[in-house]
């Protein structure tokens, strides 16, 4: 009775177990059916097939900007300031007097030194005649020579203090600041103001790391100004000279280059950035909306058919060169006549399906068309 029971459950349990069984069966049947009805996500971008092209790439240091003509006016001698004759800014030409110091003493000696050199020459006359005659010695006659001589040399050293005294233009060009006055006591050496050229040229000085290539006079280079709104002023300069020798602290070479008319544009002293090119290499070039982004790496997007001749999204990692406008330098992990997605290619991920949009060339369209599936687009 009791085994009679028992398997009349076992039997109950066995059933229940078996239709829940069929029942989940037909469930997962249901949903692959459904799913294979689904729509596979695909994305509509647009295409590229990588080119090479000639890519010179180029570097940048900063320069000086220095003067052709540019000295820092002083005085050899102290005295007190008599006159001052400009002030800063102001345009000058060669020989102009800039600024005196007291001559007063000087001046008196000098008128000293004149009578004294008058009454030496006329006694020299005399003593010449009476030589002649011999009437006083070869001694007599040579020591009136000497003294003669003397008031001759005297008078040239006061000339020269006073000269020294007159501070001139050397060049003509353009005066700095003025700062000293009138009746001012000037010590000996004093620094009175700076005076640059007007040479309508200009040099600028910058220095290029031993790691680069050496550069060769006669090169040129390009000079870009540094300030607001001046970053569009760009200017070629010829190099015109380079240093003897390597920089021993920074292994750095110094380079001079002349940029025509460029005194209207910089002033000495000014730093501006210097654009030196190296050599041509021949590299990939993409459009920048192929590029995807992230922290850690930088790729695009390969377009490759599968078995169904559909293209599929396979990701390729590359290294990035410089950003040319609207397109980047590819330095490597892409190669020439790769088709490639570009706008929408944010909207990829390996493996995806992809509906080239169709371009100009009826070949390449022809090449692009993939076989029709049920498809849905990825916004």
């Amino acid at each position: 009775m009791h085994i009679k029971s028992w398997l009349t459950a076992l039997l109950i349990i066995v059933i229940t177990i078996g239709g829940l069984g069929f029942f989940k069966f037909q469930q997962i049947q249901a949903a692959m059916a459904m799913a294979e009805a689904f729509p596979e996500p695909s994305a509509a971008v647009k295409t590229h097939i990588t080119q090479s092209r000639e890519y010179v790439p180029s570097y940048q240091v900063n320069g000086q900007i220095v003067a052709k003509q540019i000295v820092q006016l002083q005085n050899e001698l102290p005295g007190i300031i008599y006159q001052v004759n400009f002030a800063g800014g102001d345009k000058v030409n060669k020989g102009d007097l800039l600024l005196s110091l007291n001559t007063s003493e000087e001046q008196a000696q000098l008128a000293s030194a004149k009578a004294t050199l008058k009454l030496r020459k006329s006694n020299f006359a005399r003593m010449a005649t009476l030589v002649k005659q011999n009437k006083v010695s070869q001694q007599e006659f040579d020591l009136a020579e000497a003294e003669m001589d003397i008031a001759k040399s005297n008078i040239e050293n006061l000339q020269s203090i006073i000269a020294k005294k007159q501070i001139v233009a050397p060049f003509s060009g353009v005066v700095g600041l003025d700062t000293y006055q009138v009746g001012q006591f000037l010590p000996s050496n004093s620094a009175i103001t700076t005076i640059v050229g007007d040479d309508a040229n200009i040099w600028v000085d910058f220095q290029v790391p031993q790691t680069k290539r050496r550069l060769n006079v006669n090169e040129t280079v390009v000079v870009t100004a540094i300030g607001q709104n001046r970053e569009a002023q760009r200017f070629a300069a010829k190099i015109v000279g380079q240093n003897a020798q390597m920089q021993a602290s920074s292994r750095h070479m110094i380079y001079r280059a002349e940029i025509n008319d460029g005194a209207t544009h910089f002033r000495h002293n000014e730093l501006v950035k210097i654009t030196i090119n190296a050599k041509a290499q021949q590299l990939v070039v993409v459009p920048n909306s192929a590029v995807v982004r992230n922290q850690l790496e930088s790729f695009v997007y390969q377009l490759v058919k599968d078995d169904n001749k559909a293209y599929r999204a396979q990701k390729l990692v590359v290294s990035l060169g410089e950003r040319l406008g609207d397109e980047q330098v590819i330095l490597s992990g892409l190669e020439i006549g790769t088709l490639i997605a570009t706008e929408g290619s944010f909207k990829l991920r390996p493996g995806l399906l992809v509906y080239p949009e169709m371009t100009d060339d009826s070949s390449l369209s022809a090449a692009l068309m993939p076989m029709p599936r049920n498809t849905v687009e990825l916004n």
